[in-house]
């Protein structure tokens, strides 16, 4: 090998390793001068007025879906009992025609509380993304505004450090005046 060929791998190899002590140095400098900010979503979701309240209608949804449920179930187990007493009285033909019947009642029953159970699942998550839609336009503002390089979730943070701004408040206080703005608006005309 020859001593040109030496020389430039040695310059390449400190020149690597200089670039790449220049970020860990200045890590240290980019850390102190990052300015973090934290919000605490199980508290927005608990405190903001259009989450509750949208909360509060799936719930009773929910319920109602609930009764209409047990309304259901109660009837096919009453056709069942029905068909278990009488049973005796039927002909074998009549007898595999009823259970053929009432295996596909139980079927159709079974379909009809997977699709309320997807139903209610898809409007939870239409109704969070909402709230995180809502959390992601107020920190579009407070974000810029107060300097911030980074909004993170508290809760999801083993460790924040002790400089980590809450913001809980401002995004709160942002959301509730995006609501109250969105409520006065004029809705337009549909044609």
């Amino acid at each position: 090998m020859s001593m040109l060929r030496v020389i430039s791998r040695r310059v390449m190899v400190a020149g690597l390793a200089v670039a790449a002590s220049v970020p860990a140095l200045s890590g240290r400098a980019f850390a102190r001068d990052t300015k973090v900010g934290v919000i605490d979503v199980p508290r927005l979701f608990e405190e903001f007025e259009g989450f509750k309240e949208a909360k509060k209608d799936l719930e009773t949804l929910r319920k109602d879906r609930e009764k209409e449920n047990e309304k259901r179930v109660m009837d096919f187990q009453r056709q069942v009992e029905e068909f278990q007493r009488g049973a005796k009285l039927l002909s074998e033909a009549k007898q595999k025609e009823k259970a053929n019947d009432l295996k596909k009642k139980q079927q159709d029953l079974q379909e009809w509380q997977g699709s309320q159970s997807k139903d209610l699942q898809e409007r939870e998550e239409g109704m969070v993304k909402r709230l995180e839609g809502d959390v992601r336009k107020s920190l579009a503002t407070i974000g810029p505004d107060g300097g911030f390089a980074f909004v993170v979730r508290k809760d999801l943070f083993l460790y924040a450090d002790k400089d980590a701004q809450d913001l809980t408040d401002q995004v709160l206080a942002a959301m509730r005046k995006m609501a109250k703005d969105s409520a006065t608006k004029p809705k337009a005309d549909k044609k």
